[in-house]
Formats: structure tokens, C-alpha cells, sequence
């Protein structure tokens, strides 16, 4: 009969760190981390990942939609800019709305805070989305389509076919052959390389850089932007004066002095009407 006797080995507390230390295994999150949600951001991380939403096409395509919805109001409630005599015609028959209409700017949408907000942040969201893409589309267009691969087994799909002619034939007739169909194409050793989609991106990019634009210039008209207007009879005159004009508007980024010095003497007018038509009546 034999006897077998078993022995039990302790790891200290300092093996078992050390252990811990070396291992590839994947680590438990702490209790503290799993009730804030995960590994906390710094600063600069939460400031990255704000700028990535800032300037994803998602929030892009969101705050162009906001715009288009906060120029209704513009549309459809009178503007002072545009005429304070039916913005108080409109004040004096809806007393109840006129206080919230104030508080909300709308009498004012286009120079609110809350169009302005939406309006810069449309405007770099698009900066931010597009210059990151045109950089990236001209160092797609300088280089070359990837090579082709080695091992045909290792694309989605592939077919294969036999023939008669050379490999330079064959080579030189897939070449025009994907041409025709506006494929970038070129040799590259035994094989073709192609790849096409570049006119599509091209237009997408064209069509944001436009509306870049365009948003440039209504900043642009809205800051420099002046006009008025004067009632002149015959034998009256008029200069180019501050003074002199019945009504007058400006953009904050105007100044007076910059009027263009000007004067002249009505001395005849003759008036032309329409004697036809749905417009019979009205000034030409």
C-alpha cells in the first residue's frame, strides 16, 4: 500500500502584482471607472472629440437644416431691417405675441444671436469637414491606383478567362477597354491597375465650397452692406450725405465716411407707366 502525499504551494502578495503586471490578459475595469462609464477623456480629449462632431457631414448636413428652418420666421414675421413700419403695425395688432417675439428675436432673425450661433457653426463645420477632404482628394489624384493584388483569392470577387493573345495585347486592350468607361487607369507590370469615383467627389467637394462661398458673401453683405433712400422733387438737389437721406441702413463694419462724394440737381422727370397687362398701372 502507498501512500501519496499532496502539498499545497502560497504565492506572496508580491508575486501575485508581478504576475498581473506581465499578463496579456484583458483588464477588469474598476468599480469607479464602470459607474463613470468607462476611461474618463482629459481635456484635450473632449476638445478632439467635439471638434470631430463639429466637422463630421452629419452635424453639417444638421446645422444647414437649422438655418433653412430659422430663415422661416425671417420670412413669414415683417424684419425691422427690411420695414419697422409693418413691424409695428404688426406690434400694435398682436400685443400678447409681441413680447415673446422680442424676447426671441424675431423681429430681427438674420442679425439674432441664435441664427448668428447656427450660422458660424455651419460655417466651420464645413471648413473643418471640406479642407481635410480637398487635401486628401489632390494626394488621391497624384498618385497612382493601388497595385493589383498577387493572390486573386484575396479580393470580394474576381473571374478569370483564357485567350490567345499576348500579354502585352491583353494588357493594352483591358487599359482602353476601362478608359472608355472613365476608369483611371495604367500599367503596372504584368497587370492593370484602375480605379474611378473621382468626378463624383469632385462635385461633392465643388458643391460645399460653394456653399462656403456663399455663406462668405451674406456675412459679407450683411457687415458691409449700406443702403437709403430720398424722396427728390423737380428742382430739388441732392448730396451724397448722411444727412440728406430720408431713411439710411448700414451694416456694423460701415462707415459714413465712406459714401461716395456725389451731388446733382433734378431739374425735369417724366413718369412711365404699364398701359397693359397684370402690371397695368404700375411704374416702369
Amino acid at each position: 500500500m502507498s501512500k501519496t502525499d499532496t502539498t499545497e504551494n502560497s504565492a506572496t502578495p508580491e508575486d501575485a502584482a508581478a504576475g498581473a503586471a506581465l499578463s496579456t490578459a484583458p483588464r477588469e475595469e474598476s468599480a469607479e471607472e464602470t459607474a463613470a462609464g468607462g476611461p474618463r477623456l482629459g481635456v484635450l480629449g473632449w476638445i478632439r472629440w467635439c471638434w470631430r462632431q463639429l466637422t463630421s457631414m452629419r452635424v453639417a448636413l444638421i446645422l444647414l437644416f437649422l438655418l433653412s428652418l430659422g430663415a422661416v420666421p425671417g420670412s413669414l414675421i415683417p424684419q425691422t431691417s427690411a420695414d419697422e413700419l409693418k413691424v409695428q403695425d404688426f406690434k400694435d395688432a398682436h400685443p400678447t405675441l409681441t413680447p415673446v417675439y422680442e424676447k426671441l428675436q424675431l423681429f430681427d432673425v438674420y442679425s439674432s444671436a441664435w441664427f448668428s450661433a447656427i450660422y458660424i457653426l455651419l460655417f466651420v463645420s464645413l471648413i473643418g469637414c471640406i479642407v481635410p477632404r480637398t487635401w486628401q482628394f489632390v494626394g488621391q489624384l497624384r498618385g497612382r491606383p493601388p497595385r493589383a493584388p498577387k493572390h486573386l483569392t484575396r479580393l470580394p470577387a474576381y473571374t478569370t478567362w483564357r485567350t490567345g493573345a499576348g500579354p502585352e495585347e491583353v494588357r493594352e486592350a483591358a487599359r482602353e477597354l476601362l478608359k472608355r468607361r472613365r476608369f483611371r487607369a495604367h500599367a503596372d507590370g504584368d497587370a492593370v491597375a484602375a480605379e474611378k469615383g473621382y468626378l463624383r467627389e469632385a462635385g461633392n467637394l465643388v458643391f460645399h465650397i460653394a456653399l462656403i462661398v456663399m455663406l462668405v458673401a451674406f456675412a459679407w453683405g450683411q457687415l458691409f452692406k449700406s443702403e437709403g433712400g430720398k424722396l427728390i422733387v423737380e428742382g430739388d438737389g441732392f448730396s451724397n450725405t448722411l444727412t440728406q437721406y430720408d431713411d439710411f441702413k448700414s451694416g456694423s463694419q460701415f462707415g459714413v465716411d465712406e459714401l461716395e462724394p456725389f451731388s446733382f440737381t433734378l431739374d425735369t422727370f417724366t413718369g412711365t407707366y404699364e398701359k397693359d397687362g397684370p402690371q397695368r398701372g404700375t411704374p416702369r
